[in-house]
Order: C-alpha cells, then structure tokens, then sequence
C-alpha cells in the first residue's frame, strides 16, 4: 500500500528515523500483531504500536475483560489508521506477530493455548503456524526471546520461555519496552536477516545477546524434537 500525503504527516517523525523510511512505514500499516500481556503491560505496549502505525491488533484478554475493552476503547481514537480488537478466542493467523509480556502465569497459559490450537480456514484445512513472535519474561531474570520463525517456537525452545514466571524483576518495566521495540522491527522488517532465534538475558540494565535452538530430545539418538509448529504447517 502507498501512503496518503495525511499518513506521511501523520508518520513523519517516524519515517525519518534512519532504517525505517517510508517502506518500513507501509509494512507497518499492513500489518498484524496479536499482543498478550497483562493490562498493566498491555497499555504501553498498545499505546506504542498503535500510534507507530501497526494496523491490525488483537488484544488477548488473560483476565478481566472489561480492563482490556477500556484500553481497546481509549485507543481507538488514537490513530484512525489502526484497527484494534480483542482476540479472544481467535487464533492468530499466519501473518500475525505474537507478542508476549509474561508476568503472571495467565499469560503464560494464553501464549501455550494460542500456539498450539489448530488453525482450521473456512474449508476445513490446517493453515500455517504464526510465522514470528517475541516473547518478553518479565520475572527475574529478564530476558526476552526473540522469534523470527519457527522452529523453535515457543513451545519447542531450548530455553523454558511458557512455564509460570517467579517474582517480577525490578527492570520488567524497561525489559518489556524492549520487546515492544523489538516486535516493532520484526513487524517493520528492519529486524534485518536473523536465520538463528535470539534471547536476549538481562543483568539488570545490561542485556546480552545469544542464539538459541530447538530442544533435542533426551532419548537415544539426539534427535530433535518435532513440534506442533512443524506438525500443523
């Protein structure tokens, strides 16, 4: 899609912002993202992509319906380029990006609920896995896994990224704008070329970068594992 003369006002700022540019703007807009979090986490992270332009995203309720239709309905007036919903018990679909706040062991129950149900099409027929997802623990140690496609997903990692998180870190606040940020260049396609998964590991305000697999099997052989992301693709 090209941008209108109001969409390149609208998106100046941004669009001037080296690496990003007027294509990075239109993917952006033809975009989806399904975030998961709870409502605390959900509102700056709603707030960032709604405004940066990202034009389709579901809310996935991990508690109190009513908290995420209120932040649903304060942002619809926020950018009338962006279409924001709750997903509820709609699966992601094959363009989507998932993004995952996990602080408390609802969220976490959501993300492992949300992957591994079957995405059946009008016909009938098993569709493609969600292709990306950026999945932020915000319990210490922060860390944020960063998936461009799968495997690994977050269900066949190497790292235990959907297990009930522990006490929250005190940076989880600045640990979860940085996974915003990163679903932001995943979605924008600035992310540049990443063949390899990454996870991002936090020592209070100093994060380290690592590549990480999928988890091999613990039986004879080391073979690996086949996860639901390869059984439904």
């Amino acid at each position: 899609m090209q941008l209108t003369d109001s969409q390149i006002e609208r998106y100046s700022r941004q669009i001037i912002v080296s690496g990003v540019g007027g294509r990075a703007q239109e993917r952006l807009l033809a975009a989806s993202v399904a975030i998961v979090a709870a409502p605390a986490d959900a509102a700056g992270a709603l707030a960032y992509l709604a405004g940066a332009g990202v034009g389709r995203i579901a809310m996935h309720p991990v508690g109190d319906r009513a908290s995420y239709a209120a932040l649903v309905a304060r942002t619809t007036d926020l950018n009338p380029d962006v279409s924001v919903s709750l997903g509820c018990d709609e699966i992601p679909g094959p363009r989507d990006l998932i993004l995952a706040l996990i602080g408390d062991p609802p969220t976490a129950e959501t993300v492992a609920r949300l992957w591994r149900a079957p995405r059946i099409d009008a016909q009938g027929v098993r569709e493609p896995r969600c292709p990306a997802a950026v999945i932020a623990r915000l319990d210490a140690p922060g860390r944020i896994a960063i998936l461009p496609a799968p495997p690994p997903c977050p269900l066949c990692a190497e790292v235990e990224l959907l297990t009930p998180p522990g006490k929250r870190a005190g940076n989880a606040g600045a640990i979860a704008m940085v996974a915003v940020t990163e679903a932001f260049r995943l979605l924008a396609g600035i992310a540049g070329q990443q063949p390899e998964a990454v996870l991002v590991e936090f020592d209070g305000y100093v994060s380290r970068p690592r590549a990480f697999y999928r988890r091999r099997t613990s039986g004879g052989g080391g073979g690996k594992t086949r996860c639901v992301c390869e059984a439904l693709s």
